[in-house]
């Protein structure tokens, strides 16, 4: 197994730390420790164009120092990690650290294309109090990279991801989406809540597509539980928070679609607050249709 741990060398990404060993000690694999250090910027000489915002404005000497101190710093990291993984006796978990210039973003994706990770695996607060991969950029992120991705969020105690939550609006890639749910939490066997929420107790579809995906999984082999449930709520986000807090769950999942900024998913059910607001790990995957 490969993961790619993207930090912005905050404190609080340290708790990324656990989960990448956790994944990977009994099976073994691989931690790339991926950084993009600059982002916006502009290179020019040692004087400053007088039309030009200074604070937007590096000088060559400037990007030397900056590239000096990221690979310092992600010395640092790569051997914390190391001593980490040593004292967990992980001797099967290598760790490869990549530094780069560029938009974190777009460097991000690149990688995951050329590398082929199982899982992505990232903060979703930043340094300095910026909100590194939360908002727009989080959800233009999780819709464009087709590797599974796994947001913790800042602050979150480490905690093994065994109930899950797995919000479907009957994609026909819920089937796939689930099973992949199932490998990449094997170690856990994981316990995996299917739910659904509806508006119209009388609309017979929804029941419907409820059982069919349920029945899909009966003759189904795999390490965990899944249980299927249909929600009936007026209010999905108070309904979803409600449900996470009376089953203990440790991780939500759902599918990013592609869709505007006000319909994220579930056809304005939900969007992406209502998953931030469970400050709870985050396991998204691309929606394909």
């Amino acid at each position: 197994m490969k993961i790619i741990l993207s930090t912005d060398f905050s404190e609080e990404n340290k708790v990324l730390l656990p989960y990448a060993i956790d994944f990977l000690k009994d099976t073994g694999g691989e931690i790339i420790i991926f950084h993009a250090y600059m982002d916006n910027i502009f290179i020019g000489s040692n004087s400053y164009p007088g039309n030009m915002d200074t604070d937007n404005y590096f000088t060559t000497e400037i990007l030397i120092e900056l590239e000096k101190n990221s690979q310092q710093i992600m010395e640092e990291k790569t051997q914390y990690l190391v001593d980490l993984i040593k004292e967990e006796c992980a001797n099967n978990i290598t760790v490869r650290p990549i530094l780069v210039s560029g938009d974190p973003e777009e460097e991000l994706i690149e990688l995951s294309k050329k590398e082929n990770p199982d899982l992505i695996l990232m903060g979703t607060r930043g340094k300095g109090g910026k909100r590194f991969l939360e908002g727009s950029l989080v959800k233009s992120v999780m819709t464009r990279c087709d590797v599974p991705m796994l947001f913790i969020p800042n602050g979150y105690n480490w905690r093994e991801s065994k109930e899950v939550v797995y919000a479907t609006d009957f994609s026909e890639n819920d089937i796939t989406t689930i099973d992949r749910i199932f490998k990449i939490l094997k170690p856990y066997k994981p316990h995996i809540h299917v739910i659904h929420f509806m508006e119209d107790t009388d609309n017979p579809n929804e029941s419907i597509q409820m059982e069919q995906l349920e029945q899909a999984f009966l003759k189904k082999e795999f390490e965990g539980e899944i249980h299927f449930q249909l929600v009936h709520t007026d209010n999905a986000p108070q309904a979803l928070k409600i449900f996470c807090e009376r089953n203990d769950i440790s991780l939500s999942s759902f599918i990013a679609y592609r869709k505007g900024f006000f319909d994220f998913m579930f056809k304005e059910k939900l969007d992406k607050d209502a998953f931030f607001n469970l400050n709870i790990p985050m396991l998204t995957f691309k929606d394909n249709e």
